[in-house]
Order: structure tokens, then sequence, then C-alpha cells
């Protein structure tokens, strides 16, 4: 010291900072890094030189530390490799090795990235796991069908207290949901299970398990990818204030992690059978997808589509569902949550390719679709299952409460759809009176106040304000009926309809009064009735 300048002052303070550097990261710093003070010193020393000789090479250092007893060279290669590695001021210069004043910046943040005191608070953890979500559903068309949920530590015990919280379940949309463990758990069957009892109430059938490689450390407990996912933690904090130099390192890093994490997880599973009271007895299917990173999802469904879903089991539920005129919506609730009674569960492929495989199932003609009572899906009289299909497939675009009032039927208990006759289907809405027929219906009117019409369906007659097509039925019909005879006559929702006439030959006064209460507003009514005198 009597002897040093400022820049003599300044190596020193920065070795003693290296020194407890090394001592903060490395765990076993005794038995990684037996000489470390020795070595650190001998650096020091050296690096006061100038010119060519400042530093020292890596077998001069050996012989510095070298007194008594010789060290063997594997050992000190090693060790010598864990000092640079947690020290952010020894720099290498050839194949020399000495402190400078300034930082080396990847060795800086390196050896900040093994130092477990620097993050308390698990941002290490939440970094890795926003990576592990970032590999898996990077891109925007995987989020758009997908919610890709990385799972933390805490996933048998607590799953939901560690995750983000627009991925609990009770902000889950539409999207498949993909959850990712962290380990490949022992006895898997039972682990799901349980976990689906315990940690999800609803829409059991609809997760996938995304699982990673077997003999696979735990993610979070994987050192490696810790300090990795720290490198990139601290580059981001740090590129702002101390240059682009983080910024690259940043890039560099992240490569290296998600190379990784792609390669991680080959395997999923999905529920095959659920048992509620012995949860350890739940079966599931575990299948490899052969896929990485952001095309796991998509290889995921290609899978469960392919080698899972078989579309008997769907139809046979369909028609079930049809029998009762159960609601679209129902179903499809249905299908999120495991058969009952130990029964195979229907793979869930997503809202969309549910309604279209049911779109598909109406196309041939087993069943018919009630939309809301406006239109009616149903095979016409000859059509093929194509032609069906390519003009039922936009109908169904929908989802919400809409698919609450949008019933499945079967075919003979709805009126033809496109405008066919109900004696060209066989007479099938007749309720026992010749009213639900097309034959039945009368149009009459006037052209020009001369005898007029003579078209299908009814006549053309003019007045003051334009022209007029009249229907009627002939006899009155039950209101399904009356719905087909809207259809035959296109009465579409946007169609002006005037003088509307509905007659009622017998009714209660509580189906009058709940027949008044559903006009629609905005319109202005007459009423005429007939009462039965008492007694």
């Amino acid at each position: 010291d009597s002897v040093a300048n400022q820049h003599h002052a300044n190596l020193m303070e920065k070795a003693q900072r290296n020194l407890e550097a090394v001592r903060d990261a490395v765990t076993d710093v005794d038995t990684l890094a037996p000489h470390l003070r020795d070595l650190i010193g001998a650096l020091w020393l050296r690096s006061l030189c100038e010119g060519n000789i400042r530093g020292a090479s890596a077998a001069e250092l050996q012989i510095d530390i070298t007194s008594d007893a010789a060290v063997d060279d594997n050992l000190f290669a090693a060790e010598l490799a864990t000092i640079v590695e947690n020290s952010f001021n020894i720099h290498e210069d050839g194949n020399r090795f000495l402190f400078k004043e300034e930082e080396n910046p990847q060795a800086k943040l390196i050896a900040s990235a093994r130092n477990d005191k620097l993050f308390p608070e698990g941002e290490d953890v939440d970094q890795l796991a926003r990576e592990v979500r970032y590999v898996i559903g990077g891109g925007e068309d995987v989020a758009a069908s997908f919610r890709i949920v990385a799972l933390r530590g805490k996933w048998l015990s607590d799953p939901w207290c560690e995750v983000e919280p627009g991925d609990v379940p009770d902000q889950w949309d539409d999207r498949i949901p993909v959850l990712v463990l962290p380990e490949c758990p022992d006895k898997l069957e039972a682990r799901l299970g349980e976990w689906l009892k315990n940690h999800l109430q609803k829409r059991r059938n609809a997760v996938r398990f995304l699982l990673p490689e077997q003999g696979s450390l735990p993610i979070f407990a994987d050192r490696d990818l810790i300090v990795l996912a720290r490198a990139v933690y601290l580059a981001e904090q740090w590129k702002q204030q101390q240059g682009a130099e983080y910024r690259r390192l940043q890039d560099k890093y992240e490569r290296d992690l998600r190379a990784i994490l792609k390669k991680r997880y080959d395997r999923f599973s999905v529920l095959a059978s659920w048992d509620f009271q012995s949860p350890d007895k739940c079966r599931f299917n575990v299948e490899k997808h052969k896929s990485q990173g952001t095309k796991i999802p998509e290889a995921i469904d290609e899978a469960v589509r392919g080698n899972l879903f078989i579309p008997e089991d769907f139809s046979a539920l369909v028609l079930e569902a049809a029998k009762g005129s159960e609601s679209v919506g129902k179903l499809l609730k249905e299908l999120q949550e495991p058969r009952p009674n130990g029964e195979d569960c229907i793979p869930w492929l997503g809202e969309t390719l549910m309604k279209e495989r049911l779109l598909r199932i109406c196309a041939r003609g087993d069943v018919a679709i009630n939309l809301r009572s406006m239109e009616y899906l149903q095979v016409k009289t000859g059509e093929d299952e194509n032609s069906a299909w390519l003009r039922m497939k936009s109908k169904l675009g929908f989802s919400g409460k809409h698919l609450d009032e949008t019933y499945i039927v079967l075919p003979q208990n709805v009126p033809a759809a496109g405008g066919t006759s109900g004696e060209e289907e066989g007479g099938l809405f007749d309720d026992g009176s010749d009213g639900g027929q097309e034959t039945g219906d009368t149009g009459t009117g006037q052209q020009g106040g001369e005898e007029g019409g003579g078209e299908t369906g009814g006549s053309i007659f003019d007045d003051t304000t334009g022209g007029f097509t009249r229907y009627q039925t002939e006899t009155p019909t039950s209101a399904l009926n009356l719905m087909g005879k809207l259809e035959n006559w296109s009465i579409t929702p946007g169609v002006q309809v005037h003088d509307a006439s509905i007659s009622v030959s017998k009714l209660t006064g509580a189906q009058l009064t709940k027949l008044v209460k559903d006009l629609p507003d905005g319109l202005t009514y007459g009423l005429s009735i007939k009462k039965e005198d008492a007694g």
C-alpha cells in the first residue's frame, strides 16, 4: 500500500469484491475452489505489471499456488474455470488472465446469475416459467387456439397460487388449456387423477397435460436452467442503463435457454376414464407428439383428433341428445366434463371443431338442428351430405347463450328446411289436420283491380301503398307447423309484414295472459275474444 498508486488501489478493491462474489456464487466453495484466496491474490499481483507481461497464464497461476504438494492439473483447470466464471473483473487476453478496473459484462452477468441471494422473491422461477410458456405458445396462431399454463414447483399441492392471475381456471376462455408440468410425476395416472379432483372443478375433460421427457430433472430444480433464466432476467434489467452489451447477452442466453426448453417436453396426456370416488383409478392416455416448441400444441391436437377421438362415440352421444331435444350448449358443456360411471371419455376438440362435427352429423341426416326457432337445419329430400354440409356450415358460428337456445332434435320433429312442402316430405309434420300441408294454403288477391294470381303460394295485388303477396293457412295448426310455414313463405327476420292476424280457436286465461305478455314491444294490437259464461 505504501507504494501503490490509485490504479493499484482500485485493482485491490476489485480483487476483494471478486473474492466475495465467488464465495457468494459457489455453494461448496471450499471443495470446488480450495485455492480461491491464493489464486485471486496471485492474479491481482501479476495484474499490477505493465506491458505484455501483465496478468498470468494458467500454468503460471498453477505454479504460484503450488507449495510443498503438487496440484492436480485437471482439478486446477476446473477450479480456475469456476473462479473466472463467477468473477466479473477477470478478463481473458489471449492465453493470459488479468484483473481490469472495467467489468467483464458476461462474467459479471453469469457471476450474478449464480448468486442465489440476488433472487429472494423468486424472480428467477417467474422468468423460467415465462420462457416455458413462450417456447410452447409464443406465436399468435398458437395463442388463438390454446391457453398455455406453465405450472410451478407447488403444482401438486397449490398450483394456482404461483401462476399469473389470468391463468387461473376462473379466467379461462374457450381456448384449449395445455398445462405444462414442471416434472414427470411418479404413478402418473394416480397423480393426475387426484390433481383433477382437488384442483380443477370444471372442464376436467378439456385439459391436456404436457409432460417432460422421462429421467429429466424437475425444471425448477435444474440448476443450469435456473442460471440461464437468471442471466436473461438480469440482462433485461441492466440493458437499459448499462449499454447494448447486455442486450446482446440477453439474446445469447435466451437462445441457449429456449433451445433446451423446446426439446424438453416430448409427451402429453389426456383423460381416458374418470372415477370421482377413487381418482387414483382414473385412466389417462399418454402419447408422444414428435414436435418441438410452438409446434407442440397443434401436434397434440392432431394426435387427439387422429388417434384418440372416436367419431362413432360422438355420433351416439349426439343421437341421444337429439332424442331428448337437448340444447347444443348443454351438449358442449357435457363434453368438457368426464363421462360418468367410468365410461370412456370423448376427447374435447375445442368448441369450433365440435360444432363442425355436429353439423356433419346433421348433414348426414341423422339429426336436425333448431336454430333458436328462427331456422331449422335439416337435409332436404334428395340432397347429398356434401351439399347439405356446404349449405349448413356457416349456420352454427355463434356461441354463448345462443347455443343454449339452439336444440338438437330428430329429423321428423322439425319442418323441412329450404322451403320444401310437407307433402313433399311425406307429411312429417301433420298433426291430424290438413292445415300442415302446402296444398291447404290459399293465396288470393287482385292486381290492378282484376282477377290475378295463379302463382304458387299466393297471388299478387296492388293497392295505394304498393304490391303485396298474401299467404294464409286453410285450417288452424300447431306453432311448430306455423314456423315451417314462415320458412316456406320466405318470411326471414328482415322481411316487412303487414296486417298479420293469428287466430286461436280455444285457450285458457293463463295461456292468453302469457300470449299477451310475450307480444313484442313497440307495436299496437287489437284483441277480440269470446268468454264462456259461468254455470
